[in-house]
């Protein structure tokens, strides 16, 4: 008896457990939560923020277009008093710091508070307050408000790759700005290089020196002449109030105490955000490397890559989908393969034939990136965005005296003439980098074309552009290589009036698989990852890729 009375309990308690599991799925597929009257949204990110995240059961993961959302509803939204902003917990791009303070403002705009707090403040932290929000720090003398210029350190390896471990790399590059492989090949910055990347962050500073006093009431002249003089070096929080940076000294917490009750961004985002199932507007996300090929997402995040089939067909379907209307192609791009990026331009030029298609550019469309852009109808982009970069390049490893050293010998069975093009077990020959070059050449002419023909220039005019130069999206704009300064929510805007809808609401199509597929996708492909190891990657192949940029401040700006 004592058993069965047992038995029946471990299966009450077994069937109760799996009832709150499935009720809690339940909550985190649907994001169904109730939103408590008079509560505060608190916008603080624990990691880096993504375009796209992977769908993973039992989390509620944040990507930035649901961030945006979300900002954007909670100043319609009568559940939501205010906004706090954690400052110092926004891991984001400054592109998206630019598009956050936007969707900020229309909090401010609907008469609703906005709040930033800050432990310590940095100007790459401070970017993201806009005009009209209250400022809150800790007094103590902990904190600190310390704005800098930029710092850019370049890491150079060629030293290292051939000298200490005979590693040579052959840098070709179409372009006397295109510096993406300098790294690999010098000691140090050409002088086409340091320009170019003193120019972009020249401009990106302005942009900080501008910004900044526009959302403070600040006297631009005198910020300036501060800022580069160092006299906001290590401000203590008192006097950072004087200064006009801080409106109230109080801790964390207390922000919160304000209100009713409170509702995180990722919790918010879900229930409130604007996309749906019977959007008109296709939102297609183009994050990372392109590549040749098809998408391997992992189950578990990672890193992200633009492979060309897998968009090609995301961008078909939506442009072949009667329901459909107009399409935002979202891009953050250092760029990559040229065979790749033509294909995808492809697609998009079709799509475009059909119906609206806008592209946004978050923190990078650059090269490659840039290039798929202007299949694009119209290119939205943030002042903090990279764009530009028109050239090409291609890098050839040689281990000859890697081998030497090691004691590795080559001997080889070929047939024909080119059958060992650029292998890296030999010296680079002649009439290689010559054949190589010509390649890049006739690339690098498509790639004008087709930037003159979305930006209605000559051929000329492009050239003056192009030498794989970076530009910022504000920079862009002024050249006439962006069309409008904006983020992801304008760029919807433009897709619905130019599509003639009512609303700009939207649906995300994607090519990413469900949790089971991508985990049944990675056991059947564990059994080559050895011989995948053993294979050299496609060196060689003529790439359009920006170059380097590490922006490091107090904080680390990204």
């Amino acid at each position: 008896m004592k058993k069965a009375i047992l038995i029946i309990a471990v299966v009450l308690v077994f069937f109760g457990l799996l009832v709150v599991l499935v009720g809690r799925s339940i909550g985190y597929l649907t994001g169904q939560t109730t939103i408590p009257s008079k509560s505060a949204l608190v916008v603080s990110l624990d990691k880096v923020l993504t375009e796209q995240t992977p769908n993973l059961p039992f989390t509620r993961s944040l990507d930035f277009h649901h961030l945006v959302d979300a900002v954007q509803k909670a100043a319609k939204d009568s559940h939501i008093e205010g906004v706090l902003v954690y400052g110092n917990s926004l891991t984001m791009s400054m592109a998206q710091k630019e598009e956050l303070k936007h969707a900020l403002a229309a909090v401010i705009k609907a008469k609703k508070p906005v709040t930033v707090y800050f432990d310590a403040i940095s100007i790459g932290s401070y970017y993201v307050v806009p005009k009209g929000a209250k400022v809150v720090m800790q007094g103590t003398e902990g904190g600190y408000v310390t704005m800098t210029g930029y710092y850019a350190p370049q890491m150079f390896m060629r030293e290292l790759l051939e000298e200490k471990l005979g590693i040579k790399m052959n840098v070709v590059h179409i372009g006397k700005y295109k510096g993406a492989g300098e790294p690999f090949s010098r000691d140090s910055m050409s002088s086409y290089l340091r320009e170019e990347l003193a120019s972009y962050l020249d401009d990106v500073w302005t942009n900080f020196t501008d910004s900044i006093p526009n959302s403070r009431g600040l006297n631009k002249k005198e910020f300036q002449e501060n800022l580069y003089n160092g006299n906001y070096f290590a401000l203590s929080p008192q006097d950072a109030q004087k200064d006009g940076f801080v409106d109230q000294f109080g801790y964390k917490l207390d922000q919160e105490d304000q209100y009713a009750d409170t509702v995180g961004i990722t919790r918010y985002a879900k229930r409130k955000n604007l996309q749906s199932t019977s959007g008109q507007i296709a939102l297609i996300v183009a994050e990372g490397e392109i590549q040749m090929g098809t998408a391997q997402p992992s189950p578990f995040g990672g890193s992200s890559s633009i492979a060309s089939d897998t968009t090609c067909r995301t961008i078909r379907r939506a442009a072949d989908n009667s329901l459909i209307k107009a399409i935002v192609f979202r891009i953050n791009s250092p760029g990559g393969s040229a065979l790749a990026s033509e294909l995808i331009y492809q697609e998009l030029q079709r799509a475009a034939k059909k119906k609206p298609v806008i592209a946004s550019i978050g923190g990078m469309g650059a090269s490659g990136g840039f290039y798929i852009a202007c299949g694009c109808d119209k290119i939205f982009a943030d002042n903090a965005s990279i764009v530009g970069s028109i050239g090409v390049i291609s890098i050839v490893p040689e281990f000859t005296h890697l081998m030497g050293k090691v004691g590795v010998h080559i001997d080889p069975v070929q047939k024909g003439k080119y059958s060992d093009f650029l292998s890296p077990y030999r010296k680079l020959k002649p009439e290689e980098a010559r054949i190589l070059t010509n390649e890049m050449l006739k690339i690098y002419t498509v790639f004008k074309s087709r930037v003159a023909k979305s930006r209605k220039m000559d051929m000329e005019k492009v050239e003056e552009l192009a030498q794989g130069r970076i530009y910022s999206g504000r920079k862009g704009l002024k050249l006439g290589l962006v069309d409008r300064i904006g983020g992801l929510h304008e760029a919807l805007e433009e897709a619905a009036k130019q599509a003639k809808l009512s609303s700009i609401r939207y649906r995300v199509f994607s090519s990413r698989k469900s949790f089971i597929e991508m985990i049944l996708d990675r056991q059947t492909s564990v059994t080559t990852k050895w011989q995948d190891l053993l294979k050299l990657p496609p060196m060689g192949r003529p790439l359009l890729i920006a170059p380097s940029l590490v922006w490091k401040s107090e904080e680390g700006l990204k």
